[in-house]
Order: C-alpha cells, then structure tokens, then sequence
C-alpha cells in the first residue's frame, strides 16, 4: 500500500522524501555516536570516592583514595602509621642535623595485606575506619570465607601496632567437595631499609611458640651536637606473617601480628611478650575499653548534620591518635609534642617534617585545654624542656630570657629549613604564643605543681625576653618592637605587627601576675612589666576605625592568612564594636582566597561574637568544606585543587575553635570562664561539648535551638564553682543541672576568687578610641 501511494507522488516530491530521509538517517547516527561517546566517557572516568556509612563515627568505602597521601592513620601517642604506608614513626625519634631535621623512618613491620584487596579480582573489599575506637577494618567476602581484618595502634600496649585478621567459613558442603585446602594470601610489605636509621642486620628469635624478627639500630645524625651528645637509639620487633593462612572448613580462626618499638630494647622486647601473652579477644576489648575513657572524658557531640558529625568526629580522631595515652603497661617518656601533620606524619621536606610551630600553642592547644586538660600540660611540658636551647637563641640575637624557635623538635633548637630561613628570623611571636596558652592554662587549671616546678620562672623568662626587645621611640612616646613578622608571612622585617605586640604585651603583664601567684615559693621581685606594656605601640587607624596589620600598612595590600583580626581571637583584645567589625570586613576582603582553613575560622567566629550569624555560617562551612577529603575526613592545608601539608591539625584545631568558642560561646579569661550566645551549628539540631573541664570540675554543654543548659559531671572539692547569670548566683554541685535563660553573659568562677590583681591588658589603647573599649 505505501509502494503504490509513493508511485502516484510528483516526481519533485520523491527527491524530497529521500533527501529528509538520509538528513533523518545521518542525525541518528551523530546521536548514538555521541551518545557512545558520553558512555565512554563516564566508564572512562575515575568513581567518586565516598563515605557511605549512615554512622557519624564510622568511616566506609569501597575504594581507597587514588593519592596515598589521602589514607587514614592510626596511632597512640608513641606510634604512629598511614595505613598500608611503608612507614612508622616513633614520638621524639628525629634524623638530620640542624634545618635537616625530620622524624626518622621505621619501616613498616607491621604493614600487611590482604592479597584481595591489591590483586584478586572479582571482589569487592570495603574499608573502614572506626573513629569510636581508634581502628582500621578491611571486610572481604570471599568464594569459601568471609576475612575481615583490623589494624589499631594499640591505646594500652602504646609500643605495639597490630594486625588481626578473622577467618570465617562458610558453611556450604558444595564448596569442601573436593577436599582441597583453601587459603587467603597476604603480602608483608615493610618497605626497603631507611633512610634515616642504619639497623643491624635482622634477627630470627621465638618466644613460646611464635617466631620473630628483630632488629635495632641508630639514626644516622644528631640534631645539634650542643644539644644531643649522641644518635638515637630504636629497636623494634615483629612476628612472623606468612605468605598465606589456611581457611578453616568450619567455624573461625583469628590470627594476630604485632609490631613493637621503642628507643629501650628492654622496653620493646617487655611490650611484644605482654602482648603476646594476651588473649587475642581481651587485646582488642582492652584497646577499644580504652579509647571509650578517652571520648568519655571529652568530646564535640553534633545532631541533625551527620556529614558535619562525621567531620568533627575525625577531628578528634586525628588528634587524639597523636597524643599519647595516660594508662599503659609502661611509662612513657617526655612527649614530643604535636606537629601540624600529626604523628603518622613527618619525612623529610614533607608534612613539616614533624616539627613544632605556633600551630600548637594557637590552633591546637585551646580545643585540647578544654576538654583534656592533661594533655595541654604535656604540650607546655615540651615547651619547658627545650629552655636551655630557647636561653641560647635569646642570647645569640643579644636578648635576655628566653626565645623559642619558629620550628623545634628533638633538641628544642632551630631546625627550620635553610630554604626557609626569613621567617625563623622574624616570627618571633611564636614566644609570645607560648607565653599565651601558658596564660590560658593557669586560667583553666590553676596547677600549682607545674608553677613551682619551672612554671613561674618560665613565665618570668618570657616577660624578660619581650622587656629586651622593646625599643622606647621618643617620637611616639610608645614602645616598638621592631624586626619581626607577623601570621602573614608575606610581609617580613617590620615594625609594631599588631598581632606580636599583643601577644608580647599579654606575656609582660602575665609576668607580673604570676609573679603574685608564685610569691608564696618564689621571692618576690620588683618589676616593671606591666607598666611597660601598658606603653607599648598598637597600630591604629582612627580614620577607617580599624587595626591596621603593622606600622607603614598600606590598605588593599592582599595579606596570606588571618593576622590582624586574630586580636579579636584568639586574643580576646578589648575594642569597641565597629572597631572588630572593620576588622573583620577589611581583612575578609584582601585575604588571599587560597590561606589555611584557620583563616575562616576565626571570621567565622568573630561574626558570631558581633551578631552576624547568617554570615558567619557562610564563613564557617568555608573553613572546612573545601579542606577536608573523602573518604576518611583528611584535612589538607590548602582549599582543594591544591594540597600543602597532610593530615593538617592546625586547621583541624581552628575549625574546633570555631565550634567551642564562637557557636558554643565559651571563653576563657584569666579569673573567669564565660558562655556568650550559645547556638547550635549550621543546619544541626543540637550541639554538646561533654567534658568541659574548669578548674577540676566537669560539666556538660547541651545547646539546642530553644534552650541550652549546663549539668555538672563532677566536682574538685578545693576549686568550688559559682555561675552568675544577670542578679542570680548559683552554686555548681555535683550532678546539678542549670537552664541558661537568654543570650548571656553567663559566668562561671571560683567562689573564692584568689587576691591577685587581674591584669588590665591595655597596650597603647588609650590614646586612640574615641569611647570606652567595648567588647
């Protein structure tokens, strides 16, 4: 019927038809080519790496990151790992001399692996890592087993790293028919010799049953032979890991390698044979027990945002995992401190090779201070112990008291890169950094037994150093401090940083105050700090009412990183109102878009302090959403495409801060905690601090959208606590819960205050507000 129809058209007609046709055609084609294509493409392309675990505490993936340096670590404090990385590292253990510096490399005895999850096909392994207790898990569900293996870092046997690997098999007679034996195959992949540390050739030794491995060795160079009269020692040992394990026909069958290490051989040798004498059960109970009492003392709880949770959750994980624990089988040593990559982290000319910065004392320190206070003391006990070399560096630039170094590790000396030397020149305000968590600590903890034990006379160093390197200028009238950089370090050499003099001031007038706190062991001396810090230069625009970043500043020079504005916090330096908001407005605007995470965080937190919410949640999600990578929650230096320094705690310690201090509105003052406007986070229902801890006491931040209340945890029997809220005081008991009405201030202090007269913390203030500082 169509031929017929089609024989009848107009000649013209047909040409047509058969032209529309081949255009009809020819389009068809271009279509499925190009939708070929697009296939192609999207089976070409890498998969999203996700996270796709509903718990805020559990980490799970199908796929590890393509870049390693994107894993996960585990770690206790002592060691420390990358998971399936060729590399331990051991707290305090350094190689290099001088700028060279950097943790030494172990190889990674304890790094083994399932052949199934770099090799057979067919199979689809998931990775997790557990942030609730401290642990790394492979899963695989094979033809004849299901295997599923664990790596932690043991939180009680701190010397030993260990793998588990649980067989199980399935129960299907079909499978056994044949009556053959079925294994899973592993690969022990340690890495090759160090680079760092020459060991003796390695040893075959038993215990009981279990064969092993040793070997010790020495790093290959001292720090500074002033400082370290010799290399360091380490000795490690490793069970035996088998090229494959048999699959049981029925039933399970858990198998456990270790790994330990210490500088002791004695010590190394005592933690394999506790742990080996351990029921394989009761060693991972005991870890897991033992990381439960960590999060228990205190931790950051998130409801209604579990990608947020999970973030914070990391956090805490990644910092907790490089500070060491308090209840061990043995004792540990001096800790060595937190580097801004953490423990598992540290090589040479990478992740800041391990070293220590003003990161610990700014970014760090706070956070940790507030809910496990023990650790802040070990942190400024690092910090005590390197004074000999700190006394050195102050007199070799022909200054009095004490100087700390940009960049320190084993021997507390300089060890900045020799790349990089302008700003171990310059940034001398890490001092003064110093001076400040140590104001903060006695703020918190009022621990008279580290005053005695050096405190006080460090803080009386400190103060001596900052009095020598002020400059009276007859011109002003004031005080300079000449020759440093500030937190930018773009701009180097210059004059009254604003950021350096404040914290300079706060030293000089800690210096007077502890000098009262310690008259009672200490002889009292006449001195003159606080007088001149009250004269001590402050850059000031009344003009544009803001702080400019130093003397000479000139406005739309783009700066690097937060600086300025840190007078706002985490100083806490009086000004009025405007004042912090031209701060906040100003700098926002000539910051260098690609600065650490830390720089959004404290905008986040000073919108939060002068009322801008809605902005301040936009600056919030910044400083981490662009910082953190899936699927194991690594923070990176730099806003993604770029990387800089892996797994980065400082930027982890700002995004806290943030948190406790600007959305929880806490702040410490020297004779005062204060809560100010406490709300929940962006897009949460609920924020918690558990564990916030002042003066010995405990307590409990419950802050919902309608209300938030304070309970108490506990009680220190010789620091009783009071909170006033506007006319009201009320006693803090034990167990005694407070529902705080409106926005604050509410203000938690000793119900005795002590008699020492607060310090005014005014640095060349008076001479340039119109009006009364207002905060």
């Amino acid at each position: 019927m169509a031929i017929c129809r089609l024989c009848c058209v107009k000649p013209w007609t047909l040409v047509c038809l058969f032209i529309g046709f081949g255009l009809l055609v020819i389009a068809s084609l271009v279509i499925h080519r190009n939708v070929g294509a697009a296939r192609a493409r999207r089976s070409a392309a890498p998969l999203k790496i996700i996270d796709f675990n509903p718990l805020p505490h559990i980490f799970t993936t199908y796929r590890l990151p393509l870049d390693p340096k994107f894993m996960c670590n585990i770690g206790n404090g002592h060691l420390a790992t990358d998971i399936f990385s060729n590399t331990v590292y051991m707290n305090g253990f350094y190689n290099g001399n001088k700028g060279e510096s950097h943790r030494a490399r172990i190889p990674a005895w304890c790094n083994v692996r399932l052949n199934s999850t770099i090799g057979e096909t067919g199979l689809k392994p998931s990775y997790t890592l557990d942030t609730s207790s401290g642990v790394f898990q492979v899963h695989v569900d094979r033809e004849w087993s299901v295997v599923d293996q664990r790596i932690y870092a043991h939180r009680y046997y701190t010397r030993a790293i260990i793998n588990q690997i649980l067989i199980s098999a399935k129960h299907k007679a079909d499978l056994w028919r044949d009556h053959r034996a079925r294994y899973v195959e592993l690969s022990f992949l340690p890495g090759g010799d160090s680079e760092d540390v020459n060991f003796d050739t390695p040893q075959v030794l038993k215990i009981g049953n279990r064969v092993m491995w040793t070997a010790c060795g020495k790093t290959k160079t001292v720090e500074d032979s002033r400082y370290q009269e010799s290399v360091s020692d380490v000795c490690a040992y490793w069970t035996y890991v088998p090229s494959r394990l048999v699959v049981p026909r029925r039933g399970k069958m858990l198998h456990t390698f270790v790994m330990t290490a210490d500088n002791n051989k004695e010590v190394a040798l005592k933690e394999m044979i506790d742990v080996l004498q351990e029921k394989q059960d009761d060693l991972f109970d005991k870890h897991k027990a033992e990381w439960k009492k960590l999060l228990d003392v205190g931790r950051v709880d998130v409801e209604g945002n579990v990608a947020l949770e999970k973030t914070i959750r990391g956090v805490w994980y990644y910092l907790l995992s490089s500070l060491p624990s308090l209840n061990t089988n043995q004792n540990h040593g001096l800790f060595y401190g937190l580097s801004p990559g953490g423990l598992s982290r540290g090589g040479l000319l990478k992740d800041y090779e391990g070293h220590n910065f003003w990161d610990t004392e700014i970014w760090m320190f706070p956070p940790i201070l507030l809910l496990h206070p023990q650790y802040a003391e070990m942190l400024l006990q690092y910090r005590m112990s390197m004074i000999d070399a700190a006394s050195d560096l102050a007199a070799a630039t022909k200054n009095e008291g004490v100087r700390f170094p940009w960049e320190s590790a084993f021997t507390g000396r300089e060890v900045t890169q020799p790349c990089c030397m302008e700003v171990a020149e310059f940034e001398h305000h890490i001092t003064g950094c110093i001076a400040f968590a140590i104001r903060q600590y006695i703020a918190v903890s009022v621990n008279e037994k580290w005053l005695r034990n050096g405190g006080c006379a460090l803080v009386f160093r400190i103060a001596d150093f900052w009095a020598s390197r002020m400059i009276f200028n007859e011109t002003s009238g004031f005080y300079d401090i000449r020759n440093v950089m500030g937190p930018d370090e773009d701009h180097s050499n210059v004059t009254n940083s604003a950021f350096t003099n404040v914290v300079a001031g706060y030293a000089l007038y800690l210096g007077e105050y502890v000098d009262c706190l310690c008259k009672s062991f200490i002889l009292p001396k006449q001195r003159h700090w606080a007088d001149m810090a009250s004269q001590l230069a402050l850059p000031f625009d009344p003009v544009h009412d803001y702080h400019p970043q130093f003397d000479g500043y000139q406005r739309s020079t783009q700066i690097k990183q937060a600086d300025a504005v840190l007078l706002g916090f985490p100083l806490q330096y009086t000004m009025n109102r405007s004042t912090r908001a031209n701060d906040l407005s100003y700098y926002e605007g000539v910051t260098r878009e690609s600065g650490p995470a830390m720089t959004w965080s404290m905008h986040a937190l000073g919108h939060l302090r002068i009322g801008n919410s809605k902005h301040a949640a936009h600056l919030f999600n910044m400083s981490y959403q662009g910082y953190v990578r899936e699927p194991f929650k690594i923070w990176t230096e730099y806003r993604k495409p770029r990387v800089g320094a892996v797994n980065f705690l400082t930027g982890m310690g700002g995004f806290l801060q943030a948190i406790i201090f600007g959305y929880a509105g806490i702040s410490i003052h020297i004779d005062r905690l204060e809560i100010v406007k406490p709300q929940v986070l962006p897009q949460s229902t609920r924020l918690k601090i558990h564990g916030l801890k002042y003066l010995g006491n405990s307590m409990i931040l419950d802050i919902h959208p309608t209300n938030t209340t304070l309970t108490v945890l506990s009680v220190d029997v010789n620091n009783p606590l009071v909170i006033m809220m506007k006319n009201n005081k009320i006693a803090l008991l034990n167990g005694i819960t407070v529902l705080l009405y409106g926005k604050g201030p509410f203000i938690i202090q000793k119900e005795t205050p002590n008699q020492c007269p607060i310090p005014s913390d005014l640095i060349g203030q008076k001479r340039f507000y119109t009006s009364e500082p207002k905060k």
